[in-house]
């Protein structure tokens, strides 16, 4: 067996997921509190009406199993947002945090999903829609924190799994009624995704809206595509409370991707035809569906009944996003329909890094993804856009005269 590239594991069949437990099982494989502590610093200063915005981190036992214990306080001063401000103040938070092209639209995804789950559960548009609990700076810390974790552990690139995630029974409070568990927006990120839960008789709330919507966003593969994996590092994050039937504590598995030649994935194509749609309007739907977290997104010319000249839109997404997105382009095109079909995929072999880049005497680290050869060799790669953005804004080069300088000086020369 050959190692093939990074994996994460989300173990939240037990105990389910919350912002909280995933940001002490990142902070337990390494990721730094004093980065939480900047995140919370800058939602404070850039979501109105939160103050007093702090991150706790401890170490308890839950189960008698070590974990890593978050807890982020704020004050507010408002008791309710509109999903739209709440994606705004993100945004922000985002660009601030020096957040990478994954990072920030991982964010929006999982935000997207909060509002569409609250939405459909209140009978209100998505951008109106308004957050109660959900609108707390709380809520923002955990969906940036996990997002600022990844990047900084440097897992965006790793391939993410979570099984069934465990939903409790009884009732939960919020807002000042009961609902039953799991709570609806929880239900209903679940439904919409097609992701599968595991229900147990334990009378508590496990899996927060907050919780369901980064699991989803952050996993390519549901239950029935689970990897072999050698395993390297493990963490262990903490829920608030200490349950009697439970151990209240969330996975997570890195390790690495093991196959005998080259890697699979199931992967949906959206497709949809149109004929009657301006190049603005199908611009801005390429826009959104790649900001909501579309793998890829191609335009197609194509002959349509009576010979009339139209396009074919093809989206290719993770089977969680399928549901959003599908919902995004009708709601962005006006067509009446999507097609959507499973589609297998073979992945050559890769990895992802960072290494250093010299240009005009100035060393710069940028991103990095590398292709391998069956024997493990390196044949090829690509620097990560933004970085070689970043580096000709500040050189004055070209695009183009950067990706030589890379060929030349960092990739093998017969690549």
């Amino acid at each position: 067996m050959r190692a093939s590239g990074r994996a994460v594991m989300i173990d939240a069949g037990s105990s389910g997921a919350s912002g909280d437990k995933l940001l002490g099982a990142l902070v337990d494989l390494g990721g730094s509190p004093k980065s939480l502590d900047r995140v919370a610093r800058v939602v404070e200063d850039n979501l109105p009406g939160a103050s007093h915005v702090h991150v706790k981190t401890s170490i308890v036992e839950r189960g008698e199993v070590r974990g890593e214990l978050v807890e982020v306080r704020s004050e507010e001063k408002v008791s309710k947002r509109k999903a739209h401000d709440l994606q705004s103040s993100a945004v922000k938070c985002a660009k601030e945090l020096g957040l990478s092209e994954w990072g920030t639209s991982f964010v929006k995804s999982v935000l997207d999903t909060l509002s569409s789950a609250e939405s459909r559960v209140h009978g209100h548009s998505a951008k109106e829609v308004e957050l109660h609990e959900l609108g707390s700076a709380d809520t923002l810390v955990d969906i940036l924190g996990v997002a600022y974790l990844v990047d900084e552990l440097e897992l965006s690139g790793a391939r993410w799994w979570c099984g069934p995630i465990g939903v409790g029974t009884g009732v939960t409070e919020f807002s000042g009624r009961t609902y039953p568990n799991p709570a609806p927006a929880v239900a209903e990120i679940l439904r919409s995704h097609k992701f599968p839960m595991k229900t147990s008789n334990i009378q508590f709330e496990l899996t927060t809206p907050t919780g369901a919507a980064i699991a989803v966003n952050l996993a390519s593969g549901g239950a029935g595509d689970v990897p072999i994996i050698m395993p390297h590092k493990i963490g262990y994050g903490a829920g608030s409370k200490d349950l009697d039937q439970v151990a209240n504590i969330l996975r997570l598995t890195v390790g690495e991707l093991s196959e005998t030649e080259h890697s699979h994935d199931e992967v949906v194509v959206l497709e949809t035809n149109l004929d009657d749609v301006s190049g603005e309007v199908i611009g801005r739907a390429v826009e959104r569906l790649m900001e909501a977290g579309a793998r890829d997104v191609s335009i197609t010319p194509v002959f349509m009944k009576k010979n009339r000249p139209g396009q074919l839109i093809s989206v290719i997404t993770d089977k969680a996003k399928s549901e959003r997105l599908a919902e995004l382009l009708m709601e962005e095109t006006g067509t009446l329909g999507v097609r959507e079909m499973p589609v297998s995929r073979h992945i050559s072999r890769r990895s992802s890094g960072t290494v250093e880049l010299e240009v005009g005497g100035k060393k710069f680290q940028v991103r990095m993804k590398r292709a391998l050869t069956a024997a493990g060799h390196l044949q090829g790669g690509k620097v990560e856009y933004e970085d070689l953005r970043r580096i000709s804004n500040e050189t004055g080069l070209s695009i183009r005269e950067l990706q030589q300088v890379v060929k030349n000086r960092v990739l093998p020369h017969d690549s």
